[in-house]
This record gives structure tokens, C-alpha cells and sequence, in this order.
């Protein structure tokens, strides 16, 4: 059973205390979905944190769409929102990267005022082999070949709180037919198809 194999995984690896309040990076999509559901299961104290990057026109309803389906799930949610566009313009990075720190000085702050024990993400098995191999072309050495951890802790986010990856021995498929089996719909954004984005061509074109 999924929830059985993922609450195994996160005593294996000592990711969460039982009873104490986990936020939830939460996009919407099966992954997220799924983690935030099992946990909820597991007994946590869930809150669901979605960040609108405003890059597609259909941000703002996917948005409230998230904020819809955790509420049918009687889950606490938070929504914040950045133009990633203006950022990497001003500060010289890449789309990719602008969100990645945007959405996760978001997630961590909200943890953070929220008491939170941990942030935790939806990243699966398949988003570690693409980590791997992005890594691997860009040159990366030996701790950068080892992948994304289950507990990593980032000074620059939070002196105090780490990140979490309940799902990472977990596929996507897996996800998708949990998802399914619990009658929940996931969201399906257009971003995660768009070329422009380094680990999109690589999910789709080389994986």
C-alpha cells in the first residue's frame, strides 16, 4: 500500500515528527496531491503553501484551483506570488532558477511563521533520475551525481527548518493512480511542458 510505503520511508530516514505541523509545497498536481493526502492520513497537521509564478495566462485559476482542492480536503492553504520574469531580468538568472528561489523564500517563510516542523515537496523517483542527469551533462562531481537527499537543510532558506521529500521512492506513476484510486483530480500545468525550461526538454525529450 502507498501510504504504508511512504510512512515507512519517512521513519527510515527520520524525515517528520508524528503530530507536528508539516507545510506543503503544493502545486496541484498529482505529486503534491498525493503527498498531501497521505499525509493528512499519516496524521499530520497539513498546510498546503502554492506559489503563483504568473508565467502562463491561466496562472491565476490554476491558483485558485489548488487553493479548491485543498480546501476539499480540509486542508489549511496559502497562496503566494512573485513575477519570476521581473526577477531573473533583475538579478540575472534563469526563469528556472528566479523560481526556484522565489517559490522557496515563500515556502520556508510561511513554515516558518507557521510553526512548521518541515517543508516538505512532491519530488518523486522520476524527478531524482532527472536531477541525476542534469546533473551529470552539466558536469557535476560526486555529491552532485548522489542526487536530491530526503532531508537536505538550506542556511539560505532557514537556519532552523530543513526540507523534506517524502515521495522520492515513489514514481510519478505511482502517484497518478493513487490519485485516481482516491477520486482526487489533479492539475495538470502547461509549464510542465514548455521546452523552455531546462528539465522539461529533458523529461521529454531525452528521459
Amino acid at each position: 500500500m502507498l501510504t504504508a510505503r511512504i510512512a515507512s520511508f519517512i521513519a527510515e530516514h527520520a524525515l517528520l515528527t508524528p503530530g507536528q505541523p508539516v507545510l506543503v509545497g503544493f502545486s496541484g498536481g498529482a505529486d503534491s496531491l498525493c503527498l498531501i493526502d497521505v499525509l493528512r492520513e499519516l496524521g499530520y497537521p497539513v498546510v498546503a503553501a502554492h506559489f503563483n509564478h504568473y508565467l502562463r495566462p491561466e496562472a491565476a485559476a490554476d491558483a485558485r484551483r489548488a487553493l479548491a482542492a485543498a480546501a476539499a480536503l480540509g486542508v489549511q492553504a496559502t497562496l503566494g506570488e512573485g513575477d519570476e520574469r521581473a526577477y531573473a531580468q533583475a538579478h540575472g538568472h534563469s526563469l528556472e532558477e528566479a523560481a526556484r528561489i522565489l517559490r522557496y523564500r515563500f515556502l520556508f517563510a510561511q513554515a516558518e511563521a507557521g510553526a512548521a516542523q518541515a517543508v516538505a515537496v512532491g519530488h518523486t523517483a522520476g524527478d531524482q533520475a532527472e536531477t541525476v542527469l542534469m546533473h551529470f551533462l552539466r558536469g557535476a562531481g560526486l555529491a552532485g551525481l548522489r542526487g536530491m537527499r530526503p532531508l537536505t537543510r538550506l542556511a539560505v532558506w532557514s537556519t532552523s527548518l530543513p526540507l523534506v521529500r517524502p515521495l522520492l521512492a515513489i514514481t510519478r506513476a505511482e502517484t497518478e493512480a493513487y490519485c485516481a484510486a482516491r477520486g482526487l483530480t489533479p492539475l495538470e500545468a502547461a509549464s510542465n511542458r514548455d521546452p523552455q525550461f531546462y528539465r522539461n526538454r529533458l523529461r521529454h525529450a531525452l528521459l
